[in-house]
């Protein structure tokens, strides 16, 4: 009796062979019609006249088996590093670099304040003094601001209210929002920031209750500011008002922060309203444990250039094309440097 020959085995593996190529040939297919061509799953489907519900599983055995490889990019590895460079090239220590949500400066301005905010809201402790200039910017961030733990912390304005009509310059109104959101005591200079004259303004700081106010400037704990710039960006509010604009222009300004006015290098440049003026001074922002300050948009990095080298920031809270810009200005500069 002859014994059956045991099957070698050869056939069925070249069948299995040729199988498994067109089983990879057809996920190469869908992949490609799904990734690079952007179609659809249900066209994908008509066009191969098969149930979407198989054009899912081939997609999704396309994945598993290498052929498609998903490569997620995270933009705030890249502010990370951006962050890192500027703190390298200014000696700044805290500075926080927001992704720009593509396609909307107000989204992006609205990112930089919550995160601002956030900070804000975590640095405060038991009896702290928190000071606010208006603008823009600091609305938002008020806007923002959660609740705290903090007790008995004050809320105070930086300097007198706007002679400009708008709901970003009442410095009360301002002052009156973070206090309710952090559960402070609010406190009021119902006071234009640029009086008449050097006589009236001496006149007015002897007032008890502005007296009050104005002394607590000698011990801020926590302020938080925008960054102007020279010239104006559009929508922004001059403190102190067009008509020094030229003369500050003509002296270098690039930028202020609660009326006082820099040029690109920080050296503070005098608007010739100071004795006039009703706000924190450089000395008493200089003083300050920690002075925030916030800015978005491109068109504010050499103001913010100027402002990091004023010595006044100790935390920045910028947006990515912002620290671009900045980086990119200390790159020229460099350069102009090099003989």
């Amino acid at each position: 009796m002859t014994r059956p020959r045991k099957p070698t085995g050869r056939a069925p593996k070249q069948r299995a062979s040729k199988q498994e190529t067109s089983k990879q040939a057809t996920l190469v297919q869908v992949a490609r019609l799904y990734y690079e061509e952007n179609l659809s799953q249900q066209e994908i489907a008509d066009r191969l006249e098969v149930s979407r519900s198989l054009i899912a599983l081939f997609l999704q055995n396309a994945r598993e088996a290498g052929i498609v490889r998903v490569q997620i990019v995270d933009p705030t590895n890249n502010c990370i590093e951006l962050a890192a460079a500027l703190k390298k090239k200014t000696g700044l220590k805290r500075i926080t670099v927001i992704p720009n949500p593509r396609g909307s400066q107000i989204l992006s301005l609205r990112a930089v304040a919550g995160a601002a905010a956030g900070y804000l809201a975590e640095s405060l402790a038991d009896g702290v003094t928190f000071g606010l200039a208006w603008g823009r910017t600091t609305t938002l961030v008020t806007d923002l601001l959660s609740p705290t733990r903090a007790r008995q912390v004050d809320v105070l304005p930086l300097l007198g209210e706007s002679g400009h009509s708008g709901l970003h310059s009442q410095m009360s109104q301002l002052v009156m929002q973070a206090a309710q959101r952090l559960e402070a005591k609010a406190h009021f200079l119902s006071l234009p920031m640029i009086v008449s004259s050097a006589a009236l303004r001496d006149t007015l700081v002897k007032e008890s209750g502005i007296r009050d106010i104005i002394a607590m400037w000698d011990r801020i704990d926590l302020a938080c500011v925008g960054i102007g710039a020279v010239p104006p960006v559009p929508g922004m509010v001059v403190y102190i008002g067009e008509d020094a604009l030229p003369r500050l222009i003509n002296a270098g300004a690039v930028g202020d922060l609660c009326g006082i006015y820099y040029d690109r290098n920080g050296r503070i440049i005098q608007s010739g309203l100071e004795d006039r003026m009703i706000a924190a001074s450089v000395e008493q922002l200089r003083a300050a444990g920690s002075l925030v300050a916030v800015a978005c948009g491109d068109d504010k990095a050499v103001a913010v250039l100027g402002a990091l080298r004023t010595g006044l920031v100790t935390t920045l809270f910028i947006d990515q094309s912002t620290a671009e810009r900045i980086l990119a200005e200390l790159s020229a500069e460099n350069t102009r440097k090099t003989p």
